[in-house]
């Protein structure tokens, strides 16, 4: 007996069967291909992130005998698209979370800033999902529009849902009553009958019935989430003050502060993490665009080797970088900033300015541990995942900077083990959070080198980049 978890992220999607104990038994993943055209384009084909799931799960499927009971689906957030609710057919691309094209239509807006972030928890920025539908809409007129979950779950199931910790990040959404907010949807010009039914995150949603994934023909698609939560969720982050950061295409931190939503004061965004057994767990969280974007942006202009090569990089000797490729947000919400360096002289190479742009992102992490600090709320330690955990050199940076001890989670797919759990819960009444709270053990530990001191000052020199960065050009 076997879970199959889907973790349908932004440059590919991993699929992997995991067994009873929690053991993954095996892997499937398909990549995916972005287009970044003119400054704020991020999207994708829709057809091509369908076809993604299905390879993935075939390849996965393929590696395993087991009988599989559940489906579990994390999904990407905030990305978005247009579609034919009749057939499920894509009108549009995927319009990605990365995509800021619709920072026009926020400013158009800036008069309701404060009533948004009261009722929603969130900025009024391009990175949630109402200005990319409402830019979307302005161009394509048919169809519904919906994040990529819904779509996702249609075409698997039938069923025209999402999830409410899916829901919380469009802006749409009411946290303190958890429903669809009319006040909230007239902002924007949209009509809440439009949008999916809501559901919690411990369901079961229907069975599989697509015709690509006909060896899931029967078989039930049993919880769906955002993939952050589903990661903090997998690292056991179920007390207030409990965090993790996942290290991917961007660097996504998440805090657990309990039962009750709290409005962040210093420009983080409040989300609700889950609803399971009629339980609610809200948390702050702030966000770094572009990580591994980041690194692959050094090893595409021949900066680095490879995401593997930042462990032998030398010390930045006083160079900094703040690696804002795709604009700024928590705490600066800055949709349009562009990355920069400082501190460059004739002695300074390729080594150099690498190595700064991977302090950066440990630099724009702590940032946001002491955005969090100064809404109240104390993190000790810090749970990493992701595939940039691998490096050393930046795990060690970000123990310093953050000056909290860093543990990293033993599993590459964080997120598909979260959402695996929630498959569990979903399907066995008898399971609760508290079952897989000693479910792993840290892989690595790191604790700051550097003094309180020492960090500050950086940090304090650092903050000059994001703050003064230049504005890109956009139409």
């Amino acid at each position: 007996m076997a879970i199959v978890a889907i973790d349908q992220g932004t440059s590919g999607t991993k699929a992997l069967v995991i067994g009873d104990s929690g053991e993954v038994l095996s892997r499937g993943y398909a990549h995916l291909d972005l287009q970044h055209g003119a400054p704020g384009v991020s999207e994708c084909a829709a057809e091509d992130l369908w076809q993604s799931i299905v390879k993935a799960v075939k390849q996965a499927l393929a590696g395993s005998t087991e009988k599989i009971t559940a489906v579990g689906l994390a999904n990407q957030g905030e990305s978005i698209l247009a579609w034919d609710k009749s057939n499920g057919e894509p009108l549009s691309q995927v319009i990605i979370w990365q995509d800021s094209r619709s920072a026009s239509l926020c400013d158009e807006r800036r008069s309701h800033s404060d009533l948004i972030l009261a009722k929603s928890g969130l900025a009024l920025d391009p990175y949630f999902v109402a200005p990319k539908m409402v830019w979307l809409r302005e161009r394509v007129s048919t169809g519904v529009i919906t994040t990529t979950d819904t779509w996702i779950i249609a075409r698997l199931t039938g069923k025209f849902v999402t999830d409410v910790s899916t829901a919380s990040r469009t802006l749409l959404f009411d946290l303190h009553t958890r429903s669809w907010s009319t006040e909230l949807a007239d902002i924007w010009g949209l009509n809440i009958a439009d949008l999916p039914e809501l559901i919690n995150n411990d369901v079961v949603i229907g069975e599989i019935c697509h015709p690509d994934v006909e060896e899931l023909r029967g078989v039930v698609l049993a919880g769906a989430m955002v993939d952050q939560p589903a990661a903090l969720l997998a690292e056991n982050c179920f007390a207030p003050g409990q965090a993790k950061c996942t290290y991917g295409t961007g660097a996504f931190l998440l805090t657990n502060i309990g039962a009750a939503p709290k409005i962040s004061a210093h420009g983080l965004a409040t989300s609700l993490a889950w609803n399971i057994r009629g339980e609610s767990a809200y948390y702050l969280d702030g966000q770094v665009f572009t990580a591994a974007t980041a690194v692959q942006w050094l090893v595409d202009n021949d900066l680095l080797a490879s995401a593997e090569a930042i462990d032998s990089l030398p010390d930045a000797r006083g160079v900094m970088a703040a690696p804002g490729f795709a604009g700024y947000g928590a705490p600066l919400w800055k949709p349009h900033a562009t990355a920069s360096i400082a501190g460059l002289t004739l002695s300074h190479g390729k080594g150099e300015i690498a190595r700064a742009m991977v302090d950066g992102i440990a630099a724009q992490v702590a940032d946001l541990l002491g955005a969090i600090a100064a809404d109240g709320v104390a993190v000790k330690e810090l749970r990493v995942d992701g595939g940039l955990t691998q490096s050393h050199t930046l795990m060690q940076m970000q123990a310093d900077l953050a000056q909290v001890n860093i543990e990293v989670y033993p599993h590459p797919d964080a997120t598909a083990m979260g959402v695996a759990n929630l498959a569990a819960m979903a399907t066995h009444s008898e399971l609760n959070l508290g079952d897989f709270a000693s479910a792993w053990k840290p892989s690595e530990r790191y604790s700051p080198i550097w003094s309180a001191d020492r960090a500050q000052s950086y940090l304090t020199k650092w903050r000059t980049l994001p703050a003064n960065a230049m504005e890109s050009a956009h139409e």
